[in-house]
């Protein structure tokens, strides 16, 4: 059963999902990045972590909970492991910050999955009426 999961988790998401690294802040410089897997879906965004055991996603980012903050290229201790092509991208999720290693393709894949969302407003008053 394990083994099942870890297969799946291997093969699928890395088929389905935009490959990143992220890392919960406050992290020391270059330490505690993960190699995982953004899954997109209509209001939520899901990362799988590629080494982690969970049968379910490690992080969950909504739509309307999270903004991009700033981004920043990488430094000279991130290049042995993040690519050279990689940018980072700081985000916050209802009060907590993440920073993702991403390419300029997922940059704009996760911007558009963001501004595609619903103002909150619009939800508000719809959800009444």
């Amino acid at each position: 059963m394990l083994v099942g999961v870890i297969l799946w988790r291997f093969f699928y998401l890395r088929s389905e999902g935009y490959p990143v690294l992220l890392r919960a802040l406050p992290a020391e410089e270059a330490r505690h990045w993960r190699h995982g897997v953004l899954v997109y879906s209509r209001t939520s965004a899901r990362l799988y972590k590629l080494r982690s055991l969970r049968p379910g996603s490690d992080l969950v980012l909504t739509r309307l909970g999270t903004t991009v903050v700033s981004r920043r290229e990488i430094v000279d201790k991130e290049r042995p492991f993040i690519e050279g092509y990689c940018h980072v991208m700081k985000i916050s999720h209802r009060g907590e910050e993440y920073e993702i290693a991403i390419d300029e393709q997922g940059d704009n894949a996760f911007v558009s999955w963001l501004e595609s969302a619903p103002s909150e407003r619009w939800v508000r008053t719809t959800r009444f009426s």
